[in-house]
Formats: structure tokens, C-alpha cells, sequence
């Protein structure tokens, strides 16, 4: 299995990017993170990702609970690489990371 993840740092390509927090009906918190998602050859989309905050500050990912442009972008992404979107969950943390994706070639 060959597995990619991609993390994007703050830029100025994301200008204009802002979160809204909610917290959930079992007391989750819920990071919905809009910014342009640049795809290769494309130009950029605005996606808004939803990101589940960890105790530790992380977030976490889930391509299953993303809305339905997201889940696109996300898709289109790791055609370019000839591979699909992993199914699993991913993570992202540290000091200006605002985004990540997997994708993932089973061979």
C-alpha cells in the first residue's frame, strides 16, 4: 500500500481562510475550516473541511463526514497522483498547518 499525506502551512494563498467552531450534541468540537483549496491545473476552490479538535490540539479528519465539495476536491487531488482518498482517519497538528489530505494506492 502506498500512502501520501500532504500538509499545507499558512500562506497567502489561503487568504480570506477562516474557522467556525461548534461543539457537537455529545459535546464534541467541530473546527469547520473554509479556505481555497488549490488543485493542480485548477484553479482554486472554496471547501470547507470539518475537523474533529483532540484533546492534545490535534484534529482530526474523517472523509466520510466531510461535505460533499470537500469530499470532490479531495478526490480530484489525489487523482492527480493516480491514487484515491484514503478512507481512514488523518491528523494534523503543529503551529501554521491549516490543512492535509491522504491519498492512498492499493497495488
Amino acid at each position: 500500500m502506498l500512502f501520501l499525506l500532504l500538509l499545507a502551512a499558512g500562506t497567502a494563498k489561503t487568504q480570506g481562510a477562516y474557522d467556525e467552531v461548534r461543539e457537537t450534541d455529545d459535546g464534541k468540537v467541530v473546527v469547520m475550516r473554509t479556505f481555497d483549496w488549490e488543485i493542480e491545473g485548477e484553479r482554486a476552490e472554496r471547501v470547507t473541511v470539518h475537523w474533529l479538535l483532540q484533546e492534545d490540539g490535534s484534529m482530526r479528519y474523517d472523509f466520510d463526514r466531510q461535505p460533499t465539495a470537500t469530499q470532490d476536491a479531495h478526490r480530484r487531488s489525489c487523482a492527480l497522483q493516480g491514487m484515491k482518498p484514503s478512507r481512514g482517519v488523518g491528523m494534523i497538528s503543529g503551529e501554521g498547518t491549516i490543512h492535509g489530505f491522504s491519498c492512498t494506492d492499493l497495488r
